[in-house]
């Protein structure tokens, strides 16, 4: 009897120290990833810095292909790696002639289109060189590459190509329709579905209408302007919130979550415009 009860106490300990194990692992599972979406969000300031263009255009691609592959229940792991492929999708033009950043590919001298044909490469490079960033590298070097192989760099097709990748093909292209082209949302999407199996993988253009759908209804309200602190989750954003010091703190055509009013309400103090935000809900 004794012997079962000491037993018992001994199991009780064991299982008190092994779920103490897992609550510390846990934790530090999630400092570990606070700290690397820290090294990713910091890179992508600084590319904002360079050309706020192209950082407003890497976030907004962002919270889009997170938004997206929320909407299509991918598994949290892909979803984290999707946003943080995204948010550096663009990295290889860091640096390069505004025109390449700002024109249409079509308007570009011969020598920029060759440097745009480029920069997957140049920034999977950028980033491969950081070992806890290898897979995130292999997604932006893919994320130009088309359906039907007619892509680049490598001419990959269909299954070929990391469905991140694909993801971040339709997102990226929807956001340059918008903001580049200044295309409305109806004018967007029909470019996307016109190549729905060309340069897009056909299920994922099917599943990203129906998503962009319920994403833009939260841009068909009233349009208002308003204090930092009476911003509310949902609400959507119409302008660039900058910083004094030049710094592109969140970008327009956003829809706001918690950690971004936190971040605008953290720095209200330093943002232009008297902290008055324009949104629309």
């Amino acid at each position: 009897m004794e012997k079962n009860e000491s037993d018992i106490i001994a199991l009780k300990e064991e299982n008190r120290q092994l779920q103490e194990k897992t609550v510390n692992l846990k934790k530090t599972v999630k400092t570990l990833r606070r700290n690397f979406q820290g090294i990713v969000e910091l890179l992508a300031e600084t590319i904002s810095l360079d050309n706020r263009f192209l950082g407003g255009h890497m976030k907004r691609t962002a919270e889009m292909a997170k938004s997206f592959c929320e909407f299509l229940k991918l598994p949290k792991d892909i979803i984290y790696l999707n946003y943080y492929a995204a948010l550096l999708h663009d990295i290889g033009l860091v640096g390069t002639n505004s025109d390449i950043i700002e024109k249409i590919t079509e308007d570009l001298s011969d020598n920029d289109k060759k440097i745009f044909l480029e920069h997957p490469v140049l920034g999977f490079e950028i980033i491969n060189s950081i070992y806890s960033l290898k897979r995130i590298a292999a997604i932006i070097k893919s994320h130009h590459e088309n359906y039907d192989g007619t892509g680049f760099p490598d001419k990959l097709a269909s299954g070929e190509i990391p469905i991140e990748a694909r993801v971040i093909r339709i997102v990226n292209d929807y956001d340059i329709n918008k903001f580049k082209l200044s295309l409305t949302t109806k004018e967007a999407c029909s470019l996307i579905e016109s190549k729905r199996g060309k340069f897009y993988d056909p299920e994922l253009v099917i599943n990203f209408l129906s998503f962009i759908s319920h994403f833009e209804q939260n841009n068909k309200g009233t349009a208002k302007s308003i204090n930092c602190e009476d911003l509310k989750p949902g609400m959507y954003l119409n302008q660039d919130i900058i910083m004094s010091n030049g710094l592109l703190l969140i970008p327009s055509g956003v829809i706001l979550d918690k950690a971004m009013i936190g971040k605008i309400q953290s720095f209200s103090s330093m943002l232009l415009g008297h902290g008055l935000i324009q949104v629309t809900y």
